[in-house]
């Protein structure tokens, strides 16, 4: 037959070639839409092979004595074996640093010890990662790639992401970087026809999310203050890089990235002078085509930006800290008590300094050498390696309650708490039960919640704890229910985003009549900071709508409710009022909606266009005298400043009265600003309710209340020093005469008084009354009034047994005050 011919041998090889070029194509036509094809540089099956180096320096330029440096020499390949996800090859690295300097300046370097070490840890794992929408890099390193190997490729692949440029030549861009997502300035430099082939990026890295200098955390406490952010003020960083382009292939050719962080305060004109300068280095080498197509993500997923490493306290930091304690114990042995505040702030330092781990093997040396001492540095400290010890320790050692709780409100107070300190608050909010704790433990959740949006384990775990002890609709014991919601008012926004449930609960405590008015209120302001939904405004408005329901907490539910109302809730109110039958209601809800139709604040336009709306086919009742009804009060001003938004401010306040003897039963004092464009905020709002006021402002008003008989004794004291004018004033309105006989003792006559004020309360009935302080809508604490009574008894005697605690009643009055005060 003869030899085959060459077409029909090149005709399979042109089936294959067809078939090849099918797939291909097939496969980019079903390439998922959220990667299309212009969002990256890299041709998929292909591999991007280059020389890469990177340089670190730090010092003062131009005092080579002083500078020290480290180069990192790699060879990098870059897989695409599908559009948009990549492998990332590290190998031949080489790690150098200097041994000194040439006559002109320029840095010596040698291998260093450990460079084979790091070459194989380079190596010894690839790097996966995937662009979907061309913007967020997600990556999946191995499980036992070390993260700083992994900090590194990171600053590779971050060196090599070049956006697509479009027709303008220059833009703001925001990028994936190793610091987060930052604010790009991008520049195209020169084009080869309609393509770039130099563009140039440029940012401040303190303008970048995760940017996070070091810094030294303190306590609320501390005197020993330190920085608390020292290196976001104090140090200028910023980064260039410059891209070199292949004009055919649009892929990176060259990348020279330079990062400065300069530190300002020792430099010249923010310019120069002591810092450190970072260079990356990419040439392109090869670009080979690859047939693997396989991509497989990995279990672990992190992001491009650097994470942080956990260094080791060599032993000798350890060993010092031991020392300067023991020098610090020895002084008063020594009566050389004027080095004492310099070792004790070396000793703090120092203990800021430690890894959790040599803190933990260290703690029982220091408490054996000096528990006191180390308890107050550990407060001092406030890092989170100190705080946590602190808690730990406190209940190891059944430390005073009221010590517990005074440490347990500070430490929750230091911003940015880790996992471990919420969970030891936590901890311990559960095992006091106290107010303190529990207003801890709050604060520690909202700050907590900022630096951890997404909800964790602990996040869920103290909101499931929080709706275990509101079931039943708040029928549980008193006191603590009301206490829990004051708390979970507090930190209401974040435990509606981790557990939604935690609202319904709120709502059926609303909604029920079992529990006492006081924990229906309550029940109410724990929505303060939530997100009011439609059924939650459905709630509140029924709530307000019924006549049956306690004036009081039918306003509660009015102001809970005029937060977002829509038309038709304001239309209902509207109509609601001619025939209202609770005068305090109506006066109070008239007040309020005519102080919003007066109002100019900005932020309650839309809400006075709703009123007006309602208001079109009815008329507001007349208020009525404010010494008698409830009402509410608002003062604004508003100043315009030049080439800024106005600057308001807003004073706001509420009166409610008791409609059976017009005494106010609840007060609202709340100032608001607004400036600068920024959203309104709450400075401060301070907070009384309570009710049976008239036997105890009898005992201290009266004829022969408190405050007269100490004003007589105070004039006749003073034996005439007290003006003329002045005297008469008081000795009018008080009813005395100089004539009567008064206690000549000033220190027995006072306490007489004071003894004499306590039996008269006793002898009454004694009110309750609750005051709350919110400083930027954080809640610190409330205290009752039967705190303040039994305080008043203490002070009188230092003997428990003469507490004047008689009854039942008061002792278990007694009981609930040491208790929640944390006294034994």
């Amino acid at each position: 037959m003869g030899p085959p011919r060459p077409a029909l041998l090149a005709l399979p090889a042109l089936l294959l070639l067809l078939a090849g070029a099918r797939a291909e194509k097939e496969m980019l036509e079903n390439v998922s839409p959220v990667c299309p094809r212009d969002t990256t540089r890299f041709k998929h099956l292909r591999k991007y092979t280059y020389n890469y180096e990177a340089e670190s320096s730090s010092g003062v330029p131009g005092t080579a004595d002083s500078r020290s440096a480290t180069r990192i020499n790699c060879k990098v390949e870059l897989e695409v074996p599908q559009l948009c996800s990549f492998i990332l090859k590290t190998s031949q690295c080489t790690l150098k640093e200097v041994y000194g300097f040439n006559p002109e300046g320029r840095a010596l370097l040698k291998k260093t010890k450990n460079s084979e070490e790091f070459a194989a840890a380079m190596s010894r794992y690839e790097l996966k990662l995937v662009i979907p929408e061309g913007k967020q890099v997600f990556l999946y390193p191995e499980k036992d790639e070390p993260t700083h190997i992994l900090n590194i490729k990171r600053g590779i692949i971050s060196a090599l992401l070049v956006p697509p440029e479009t027709e303008e030549t220059k833009q703001v861009l925001f990028l994936d970087t190793v610091y987060g997502n930052c604010s790009t300035h991008f520049t195209v430099k020169t084009r080869k026809g309609n393509v770039a082939t130099e563009i140039s990026t440029e940012r401040d890295l303190g303008q970048c999310d995760r940017f996070k200098p070091i810094r030294t955390g303190v306590s609320p406490l501390a005197l020993i203050k330190g920085m608390t952010h020292p290196l976001s003020t104090l140090i200028s960083s910023s980064q260039s890089c410059q891209y070199t382009l292949d004009a055919k292939r649009k892929h990176v050719a060259e990348a020279i990235c330079k990062e400065q962080h300069l530190f300002l305060p020792f430099s010249y004109k923010n310019m120069y002078g002591m810092g450190v300068q970072v260079t990356q280095t990419l040439k392109l080498e090869d670009t080979p085509k690859i047939n693997s197509r396989f991509f497989g993500e990995g279990t672990k997923k992190v992001g491009l930006a650097f994470e942080s490493t956990k260094s080791t306290s060599p032993p000798k930091q350890a060993e010092a800290v031991l020392k300067t304690l023991q020098e610090l114990k020895k002084l008063t042995i020594s009566e050389q008590n004027i080095q004492r505040a310099n070792l004790f702030h070396k000793l703090v330092t120092e203990l800021r300094g430690l890894s959790e781990e040599a803190v933990t093997s260290l703690l029982p040396q220091l408490i054996e050498v000096s528990s006191p001492i180390t308890l107050q540095a550990l407060v001092q400290c406030g890092q989170p390696q100190c705080s946590t010890h602190i808690l730990q320790w406190l209940k190891r050692v059944h430390a005073n309650p009221l010590l517990i709780d005074v440490v347990t409100y500070l430490v929750a107070l230091i911003p940015e708490p880790s996992a471990q300190q919420l969970r030891e608050i936590f901890n311990m909010a559960r095992e006091q039960r106290s107010r303190a704790t529990l207003y801890a433990l709050s604060h520690a959740v909202n700050n907590y919640h900022k630096t951890n949006p997404t909800g964790t384990q602990e996040l869920l775990d103290i909101a499931n704890y929080l709706m275990e002890q509101i079931q039943d609709d708040c029928t549980g014991d008193e006191d603590y229910t009301y206490l829990i919601l004051r708390v979970i008012g507090n930190m209401g926004q974040t435990m509606e985003q981790v557990t939604p449930e935690l609202k319904s609960s709120i709502l059926k405590c609303v909604q029920s009549t079992k529990p006492s008015l006081m924990i229906q209120k309550a029940a109410i302001q724990a929505l303060r900071k939530m997100e009011p939904k439609d059924e939650d405004q459905e709630v509140l408005l029924q709530t307000f709508l019924d006549d049956a329901s306690p004036g009081d907490k039918r306003l509660a539910a009015y102001l809970m409710l005029m937060r977002s109302p829509s038309q038709a809730d304001i239309n209902k109110i509207v109509q609601l009022l001619p025939r209202e039958q609770n005068e305090q209601v109506k006066n109070f809800v008239a007040s309020h909606i005519a102080n919003i139709l007066n109002s100019e604040e900005l932020d309650i336009q839309d809400l006075k266009k709703l009123v007006k709306e309602a208001l079109k086919e009815s008329q507001l009742p007349t208020v009525m005298d404010f010494r008698k009804f409830s009402r509410n009060y608002r003062l604004y001003k508003s100043v315009s400043l030049p080439s800024l938004d106005p600057a308001s401010a807003k004073i706001e306040g509420n009166l409610i009265f008791d409609p059976n003897n017009y005494l106010p039963k609840e007060t609202m004092l709340k100032t608001t600003l607004t400036a600068f464009g920024f959203a309104s905020a709450d400075l401060f709002e301070i907070g009384l309710e309570g009710k049976g006021f008239e036997p105890t402002l009898e005992a201290l008003f009266g004829k022969q209340g408190f405050f007269p008989d100490s004003v007589n004794k105070a004039l006749y004291w003073v034996n005439g020093q007290v003006p003329d004018g002045v005297s008469k004033v008081l000795v009018d309105h008080f009813g005395y005469t100089k004539e009567d006989k008064r206690e000549q003792d000033m220190v027995n006559g006072m306490m007489f008084t004071v003894q004499k004020l306590i039996e008269d309360l006793k002898s009454k009935e004694v009110p309750e009354a609750r005051a709350y302080l919110r400083i930027l809508g954080e809640e610190l604490g409330f205290a009752r009034l039967h705190d303040l009574q039994l305080l008043g008894k203490l002070l009188l005697t230092d003997r428990p047994d003469a507490l004047m605690i008689t009854t039942a009643q008061d002792r278990k009055d007694a009981c609930t005050f040491f208790k929640d005060a944390g006294l034994p």
